[in-house]
């Protein structure tokens, strides 16, 4: 409280006396007095209500903002490790906005409640990358902390001084590191971005996607609530990669993506979905390996087990269903799609958004590598099946992440845990111990010709 309360008289000196500030370059403190100026409190008589901003919008922009000032705040260290930091701030941040969007609690002001969120894992990041750099290459982040941390601290006198966080006031502080040439900091859309897959370890993007032609060449349909979110961008190709598919596996993908299979294919689709998952699994392992991303190999089994258990809970092994007698990728409410149900709103950048509604391949592929990066980087990075005393719990915590964001790593231990979520990982262990003891094709039991409950 003492903080909110002396800081009011910081910014109105920080607004009278502009020669307190940097001698050159971004100026944090005028950022916030121009906060101030815009999101002030005015006389009623004199301005209309500015318009809320709603939930979809509020993930978007500050989706937006913190993807850029990640990606460029990231590219300043060389440390791989610090680099995984950021990324675990940025999926975090996603995975608020995703959180939001599924909630049906009224958020008055959706982007300050993100902005909160994510800039409470940022700003340390910030002030360790910062000692770590030059002075000169450190202004500008010492000016984005200052103007950040102000900005948060006064969201305890917003009531008073009608103090908001705006979209305006998330471009100043984007523009405070980020270069002319960056364009619009607010901007949106679902590209592929390779950079942003080669900043975090992912290596060169996915093979291009083969489009299913149960689809017919359309786009998957977007809700009301998703409309804004498949935009023409996303659908590009995407940039040319270098991980080889054998021609046996992409016969059987080819074949398995225009198959919508009925009841009585079971026994011939099941064992072919089962054998394209392995080899989805198999060559997921070993990309990440050569490109300096390795896992022990006494946990290729569990990995392996771990891929077809996550498509049996999130899909029972199915990209696409017939709803209305017309073919569309499987959907959750809040947009995880296909096979793997990747959200494209937390995966933005990394995956081609038509490849994941519209190639099963391509899905499994992308399920299998988030899965990889999960296990490696998380799950084991943290030690727990030390700390849980199970070597299967390795697949639990991945799995809770998976479905969850990096905050549910050690959800299925927590006995006070959300009776739902409880329910969704006792699920997933059944499966997995099915799957670990060969009994995978009991997948079959969950299929229906409807999309399967999240």
């Amino acid at each position: 409280m003492m903080r909110s309360c002396t800081l009011l008289p910081l910014l109105l000196a920080g607004m009278a006396m502009p020669a307190l500030a940097r001698d050159s370059g971004p100026n944090p403190w005028e950022v916030v007095g121009e906060v101030l100026r815009q999101s002030g409190k005015p006389a009623a008589d004199l301005r209309r209500p500015r318009p809320a901003v709603s939930k979809v919008e509020a993930a978007e922009l500050w989706d937006a903002v913190l993807t850029r000032l990640v990606k460029h705040t990231a590219g300043e260290s060389d440390d791989a490790a610090r680099r995984q930091r950021f990324l675990l701030v940025l999926l975090s941040g996603r995975h608020d906005g995703v959180a939001l969007l599924a909630s049906d609690v009224p958020v008055p002001e959706p982007l300050r409640e993100l902005f909160l969120l994510s800039w409470d894992r940022l700003a340390p990041e910030l002030r360790q990358l910062v000692q770590e750099l030059d002075s000169q290459a450190a202004k500008s982040l010492r000016a984005l902390l200052e103007a950040g941390d102000a900005l948060r601290a006064a969201q305890a006198l917003g009531d008073a001084i009608g103090l908001r966080v705006t979209p305006q006031a998330l471009r100043e502080l984007a523009r405070l590191v980020l270069p002319e040439s960056a364009g619009d900091p607010l901007a949106y859309d679902l590209a592929l971005d390779p950079d942003l897959r080669l900043l975090f370890g992912f290596g060169p993007p996915l093979p291009a996607a083969q489009p299913s032609r149960l689809l017919r060449s359309s786009l998957p349909a977007a809700t009301a609530d998703n409309a804004r979110w498949f935009i023409a961008s996303a659908f590009a190709a995407p940039a040319p990669a270098q991980l080889a598919i054998d021609p046996e596996t992409a016969a059987l993908a080819r074949r398995l993506n225009d198959w919508l299979p009925t009841r009585s294919d079971l026994p011939d689709y099941l064992p072919a979905m089962r054998t394209l998952l392995q080899r989805i699994a198999d060559a997921t392992w070993q990309q990440r390996e050569g490109a300096g991303r390795a896992i022990e190999p006494r946990f290729n089994e569990l990995y392996r087990d771990l891929v077809l258990a996550t498509a049996w809970q999130e899909s029972c092994w199915r990209q696409f269903v017939r709803r209305k007698g017309k073919v569309q990728p499987i959907q959750s409410g809040i947009g995880a799609v296909g096979l793997m149900q990747v959200y494209p709103r937390v995966w933005r950048g990394f995956y081609d958004v038509a490849g994941l509604h519209g190639d099963v391949a391509y899905n499994g592929r992308a399920g299998a590598e988030i899965l990889h990066h999960y296990l490696r980087d998380y799950a084991l990075a943290r030690s727990e099946a030390a700390a849980a005393g199970d070597a299967d719990d390795l697949a639990r915590a991945t799995y809770a992440v998976y479905n969850g964001g990096p905050g549910h790593l050690n959800r299925y231990r927590q006995p006070t845990q959300r009776a739902g979520l409880r329910e969704i990982d006792s699920s997933f262990l059944q499966k997995y111990l099915a799957v670990k003891a060969g009994k995978e094709l009991e997948v079959g039991k969950c299929f229906s010709g409807a999309d399967p409950a999240r």
